[in-house]
């Protein structure tokens, strides 16, 4: 009986592993990771840029779901959340998109509704939604409050404006007066047989009498020029400085309705109405490429079965829009960098090829995504070559096949693969490396892959100026 290789007793082993981890991540998905066993609420934002699908669900600060899909209906967006099963939401529930500080990850915050309220069901919906901050609607309140200063001060330039709003004050000190005396009269004049009413009535007149002989103190001192409003009646410098104040803000008001200044350009110049709403769009289309513009980092570790040895891989990944996306990698080979040579020896050239164990190969690769299949291009391992990917089971599954190092003295290196995310930042691959090799290279390889998006990264990218579309 012929003794089993140290190949055939690593690749036993390894395939041992991965059917031992396969099991493990399917229990561990089974038992709750993902909140797979929770029930699914549904929660429709007029706006959920930068919301990605697994983003929390809290309630006060404690994770109690994630989410599921978010998907366009009707011109918004209906986000839809996987809530832990023990975790019960009230029917008049409120959501809302947070953030984690200021340019942390996004995530749903739910506050319970009154308790005793019915629950929502299996398949429900949040109705009270709370919304976001909104610039331009702030800029209209700040417009409706200019409007309302403006009416302000041209009500009391009218009021307080000459002669006329000194005399309407006496009259009025002069009515309250003859009110008191007419009143004295009416008194005296009573019958006894109302001694008893005419008794309150003199007591409040007296009270009256107190008031409004405080009130003529106030009017004496008005009279004499004493007091804010004294020196406002008699002093004809502060009359004048009130009327040179009212003067200033109709002659601003009259240049803001004839389109002059800044404020008067704003208003009625539409050339600074539209740089201005330009403007604004700019920082609107900034915000919204920075929300879009997104980078990972990875690294990705391939056994060779066969060659006993293994590949490493270190990438960043560009992705600007949902759509396209940039590759730029360093790769290590046990085989080294291959070199080719031609040396001319009595009028005969030969050919020669060497590998330089310690040479690093390099990806440089642009990508566009249709649907489920990615079509990528550019430099695969220091030569010029082409991939494919094909994701399925929402992009947690993925088959991969390459072609690059065409040479016409040797056959191209072809590879092919699938990975599988069994965590959030954890995945498995296996596949089979330069298959038609015709130099002896093929060999089978599993492999472990760290992927993770990274937030400043991102921000340091989209620090410089984005050009328009």
């Amino acid at each position: 009986m012929s003794s089993i290789s140290s190949e055939a007793k690593v690749g036993l082993f390894v395939l041992v592993g991965l059917i031992i981890l396969g099991y493990m991540s399917f229990r561990v998905g089974e038992y709750g990771f993902g909140l797979k066993k929770g029930y699914i609420v549904d929660v429709v934002f007029d706006n959920a840029a930068g919301l990605e699908k697994d983003a929390s669900v809290q309630i006060a600060g404690v994770e109690v779901g994630r989410v599921d899909t978010i998907r366009l209906k009707n011109g918004k967006a209906l986000v839809t959340m996987r809530i832990l099963p023990e975790v019960k939401l009230e029917q008049d529930a409120v959501a809302s998109i947070k953030t984690h500080g200021i340019l942390g990850e996004k995530y749903i915050e739910i506050v319970p509704g009154t308790k005793g309220e019915a629950f929502i069901a299996e398949g429900g919906e949040i109705t009270n939604v709370q919304r976001q901050a909104d610039i331009d609607r702030l800029l209209t309140q700040v417009g409706s409050i200019a409007d309302d200063v403006k009416v302000i001060t041209t009500s009391l330039s009218r009021v307080l404006g000459g002669e006329e709003g000194e005399e309407s004050l006496k009259s009025i000190v002069r009515n309250t007066r003859d009110l008191t005396e007419n009143l004295n009269k009416v008194v005296k004049q009573n019958d006894e047989k109302f001694s008893q009413m005419i008794s309150g009535l003199r007591d409040a007149s007296i009270q009256m009498e107190k008031t409004f002989a405080s009130l003529s103190e106030i009017t004496d001192g008005i009279n004499k020029g004493k007091g804010t409003i004294g020196r406002l009646v008699k002093d004809d410098s502060t009359i004048d400085k009130l009327n040179k104040t009212l003067t200033s803000l109709q002659e601003i008001s009259d240049k803001i309705n004839e389109g002059k200044g800044t404020i008067g350009k704003l208003i009625h110049d539409d050339e600074t109405v539209d740089n201005l709403n330009e403007t604004l769009s700019g920082i609107n289309r900034y915000v919204t490429k920075a929300e879009q513009f997104r980078t990972f980092l990875s690294y990705r570790g391939e056994y060779l079965l066969d060659k006993s040895n293994a590949k490493s891989y270190l990438e960043l990944k560009i992705q600007p829009k949902e759509d396209k996306f940039y590759i730029f990698g360093l790769v290590t080979d046990p085989r080294g960098r291959r070199t080719v040579k031609d040396s001319t020896t009595n009028g005969e050239t030969t050919r020669t090829e060497e590998w330089e164990k310690n040479g690093l190969l390099f990806n440089v690769e642009i990508a566009k995504r249709w649907k489920d299949v990615v079509l990528r291009g550019g430099l695969l391992e220091s030569t010029g070559g082409l991939g494919i990917d094909y994701f399925a089971f929402d992009d947690n599954l993925m088959f991969t096949f390459e072609a690059f190092d065409f040479d016409p003295d040797r056959r191209g290196h072809l590879k092919a693969f699938a990975e599988y995310r069994i965590f959030k930042h954890l995945y498995l691959s296996a596949g089979w490396d330069d298959f038609i090799s015709d130099e002896g290279n093929e060999s089978p390889f599993v492999g472990i892959a760290i992927r993770f998006e990274d937030e400043d990264l991102k921000y340091l990218l989209t620090s410089a100026p984005i050009p328009k579309d």
